[in-house]
């Protein structure tokens, strides 16, 4: 099986089993939240207020979340605090002199029945509680009066709310400053459930693993050979092995020799008689001395059918030719430096 195969496969197992834990967690828990986050007026949990909160606001009453301080705000408007058993920072004492100011406050926590006021305008049954302090109002209530598992079976409490909330004037704002450690800002990270957390994990870890696989290399891998530098007579070489297999040795041999015939000519430009190179040859003192004896002893034609001395020679003046291109190419060198 190719690799790629194995790849699709294996990232569609990925998505299957990511699909299937976040539709099997939204069919179980309708969103279930954590404790931080139960009664949070977007929660779609059981435990949440998002129906009362998105009734409100389609029915066209002004409705916001709000994460300030109230107390230190005016007294305009209408505040909303949620709290339940894991959430229990809120103090109301603190806020009874900004309703006696003229605040409204509508406090829902799980702790209603522990604060009675004398001055009670109304009351729901033993769960809600609408009185007057000073110049303002404070409905204190039970929670579950509008959470979103109640209201699929019971809507009387939260219309004893909804009448309280027509009673009082303002903005209503669900207020979340309590909901937070002092210091601490609102994060969407801390408030998701743990179900979720964990499936943007294996979505990360999904992520990762596709960047470390596929990053590690584009397209197939290929061999990377290191640049040769050419021979100078690399063609040279490959024709003479050429004629070396067809049995042409004389041709080769007749090739090196003019070649060899050349470069001796421009070093030696008044050279009238070709005969004569080897006596300027040993006149110069000229590198490979011996060899260059040899080659003009041999002579220019092949006298005998050996092939191996043939070849001998045939080197001999390959290395002669080097020689005179080097010195040739050094003398100009030097030439150069004198003219600056």
């Amino acid at each position: 099986m190719k690799k790629r195969n194995i790849i699709g496969i294996f990232i569609l197992i990925i998505l299957l089993i990511f699909m299937n834990n976040y539709f099997h967690i939204i069919d179980r828990s309708v969103g279930k939240a954590n404790r931080n986050n139960e009664i949070l007026p977007l929660n779609t949990s059981y435990e949440g207020i998002s129906i009362f909160y998105d009734t409100l606001k389609k029915i066209g009453y002004a409705v916001k979340v709000d994460a300030e301080n109230f107390i230190e705000k005016g007294e305009s408007g209408i505040y909303v605090i949620t709290e339940n058993k894991s959430l229990n920072r809120f103090d109301l004492k603190d806020a009874e002199s900004w309703i006696k100011g003229g605040g409204n406050l509508i406090y829902l926590t799980d702790r209603y029945d522990k604060y009675v006021y004398p001055d009670l305008l109304e009351k729901y049954k033993d769960s809600a509680y609408l009185y007057s302090l000073g110049k303002g109002r404070l409905l204190i209530g039970d929670i579950r009066l509008i959470t979103n598992e109640t209201l699929l079976k019971d809507k009387e409490g939260a219309y004893f709310i909804l009448k309280c909330l027509d009673s009082l004037e303002g903005e209503i704002c669900f207020n979340e400053y309590y909901r937070f450690s002092h210091g601490q800002n609102p994060s969407l990270y801390k408030n998701l459930s743990f179900p979720v957390k964990i499936i943007l994990l294996q979505f990360l870890l999904f992520t990762i693993g596709c960047i470390v696989y596929l990053g590690k290399r584009f397209g197939k891998a290929k061999r990377i050979v290191d640049e040769i530098e050419r021979d100078e007579n690399e063609y040279l070489y490959a024709s003479a092995n050429l004629y070396e297999k067809s049995g042409c040795v004389d041709i080769i041999y007749k090739a090196f020799y003019e070649e060899l015939q050349r470069e001796i000519k421009k070093i030696y430009k008044g050279l009238r008689n070709a005969d004569e190179w080897i006596c300027l040859w040993e006149k110069d003192n000229l590198p490979y001395k011996e060899e260059a004896i040899q080659i003009f002893r041999y002579g220019k034609e092949i006298k005998d059918e050996n092939r191996k001395d043939t070849f001998r020679m045939i080197k001999k003046m390959d290395k002669l030719i080097q020689m005179l291109v080097r010195r040739r190419e050094e003398g100009w060198k030097r030439f150069k430096q004198k003219r600056l």
